[in-house]
């Protein structure tokens, strides 16, 4: 990143009556000096500062400093103000009037310095509190978005868009890489959301390949200078291509510890330069993506393993019928020998058949489908989901108690609640039943007492489920629909 910007001092009034020495005292300190001749051009940089020598023998110091700290140029800078001339009273107008410090002469430039430095220390340190205050609730509320989103693709542009908005960046994108790889895939980008699956050349982006090799974030203020693009822009000259680009960051994103895909922003020439503090935001939403990534890998490798065993339903990708029967017996069994705990969660899709009635069965199958995908998003990775009936899912989760149980179920009611089923429309979701059965349980001896198996073959879960008399069942996520 570049080196801390130089704080503005620009100076206003009477330049005969200032201090001998002051603008060589303040450049000295490594400040920016400028005098104020007119408006700051639109789009400037406003000052950090504003320093005001009144005329001496001038009357309405104060109606003059109002004015200061009221200009829309200045963006609220505070105003210093010299005084040759009328002592504590005029001091006092000044201050009331909005200054935030007065000196009175004879002026001591050091003092003056001094003043000056611990005033904008206290206005820097207020910067970083409301930068911080801000960059809080925007991850909050891009969080809560995210949240709210099912795939992910959706989540990586969500979060591509809302890191887009927040820096007003020419360019904002998610690739997806690994070290070696010649190609990536762009699999969400802010200035064009339609783009989901592209392909690109890799050794045209030599941020993003310096950020897979090292493993660290890459920053490039100026692309046209930065000798890591040497290469490319040999090209740009050479194909008389005019890139508008002036600076690029990529920052890689790793799982299991391996770097695995990068969240790329650039800025054309003309953009606010991006600020170390932008770049650190951005950083917290790419390990958000990070996140995101190893949910996705953990839940294909339950599903590879779901499907190597031909035990996947193929409608919601849930695990099937035979292989809930021996996930629960293995279950039963583990809990039973080395006194472990699970929970069985069974979940019924109320008013299915008023869809398909409705809607038509396609349209119920893709509900179904929905459900699956939320169940399989929701639970963590020892976990186990089945679709055990035509509207009814079965979960076991490894150490976990009955409260634990409810707290999934409740969990699930949220989730539930703020999806919406494409189908269905906003706020249209299916209602649910649930039950929890927590083993141990004093009348589960066996596999079968969870479900109270009394007829022969599988396809009596339901009904027996029903017939269940366990003092853990759970019910109620919809009023008036208790299992």
């Amino acid at each position: 990143m570049p080196d801390a910007v130089r704080h503005q001092i620009l100076l206003v009034g009477n330049a005969a009556a200032r201090p001998d020495g002051l603008e060589r005292l303040l450049v000295r300190g490594g400040f920016d000096v400028t005098e104020a001749l007119a408006e700051p051009a639109a789009g400037g940089r406003p000052p950090d500062l504003v320093l005001y020598t009144a005329d001496p023998g001038a009357a309405a110091v104060g109606d003059q400093v109002r004015a200061l700290t009221m200009r829309p140029g200045f963006s609220g800078a505070p105003v210093f103000v010299l005084l040759n001339e009328g002592g504590a009273e005029a001091a006092t107008e000044a201050l009331l009037a909005g200054a935030r410090d007065v000196l009175l002469a004879p002026v001591h430039l050091p003092e003056l310095r001094a003043r000056l430095e611990a005033l904008l220390f206290v206005r820097d340190e207020l910067r970083t509190a409301q930068d911080a205050l801000r960059a809080r609730d925007l991850l909050y509320d891009i969080f809560q978005e995210v949240s709210a989103a099912l795939r992910a693709d959706e989540i990586f542009q969500t979060l591509v868009r809302r890191v887009g908005q927040a820096f007003g960046l020419s360019h904002c994108s998610f690739v997806l890489t690994a070290p070696g790889d010649e190609k990536g895939r762009v699999v969400a980008v802010y200035e064009n959301p339609s783009i989901r699956d592209l392909r690109v050349e890799l050794e045209r982006y030599p941020e993003i390949q310096e950020a897979i090799r090292t493993e660290r974030p890459v920053v490039i203020n100026d692309v046209h200078e930065h000798p890591l693009f040497a290469s490319i822009r040999r090209r740009w000259s050479d194909q008389g291509i005019e890139v508008n680009v002036q600076s690029a960051v990529a920052l890689p994103v790793f799982v299991q510890g391996r770097a695995a895909g990068v969240f790329f922003l650039r800025t054309e020439k003309g953009d606010a330069q991006l600020r170390p503090e932008d770049v650190a935001f951005a950083n917290t939403i790419a390990q958000a993506a990070a996140r995101v990534l190893e949910n996705e890998e953990r839940r294909s490798a339950i599903y590879r393993r779901q499907i190597s065993a031909g035990a996947t339903d193929e409608m919601t990708g849930c695990a099937s019928l035979d292989a809930l029967d021996r996930r629960l017996r293995d279950e039963f069994e583990r809990a039973r020998r080395y006194s472990l705990r699970f929970a069985l969660v069974l979940v019924d899709i109320d008013q299915l058949r008023e869809i398909n009635e409705r809607l038509g069965q396609p349209a119920g199958d893709r509900v179904l489908g929905e459900v699956g995908a939320i169940l399989q998003r929701e639970i963590r990775a020892p976990d186990f989901v089945a679709r055990y009936g035509g509207d009814e899912f079965a979960c076991i989760l490894p150490e976990t108690d009955a409260a634990g149980g409810r707290q999934f179920v409740e969990r699930l009611r949220q989730v539930f609640g703020r999806h919406t089923f494409a189908d269905l429309g906003p706020a249209k979701a299916p209602a649910i039943s649930a039950g929890v059965v927590a083993y141990p349980h004093s009348e589960a001896l066996r596999p079968e007492d969870l479900f109270t198996c009394g007829c022969a073959g599988r396809a009596c879960l339901r009904r027996d489920v029903r017939a269940v008399a366990l003092a853990e069942l759970y019910a109620d996520l919809a009023p008036g629909q208790a299992r």
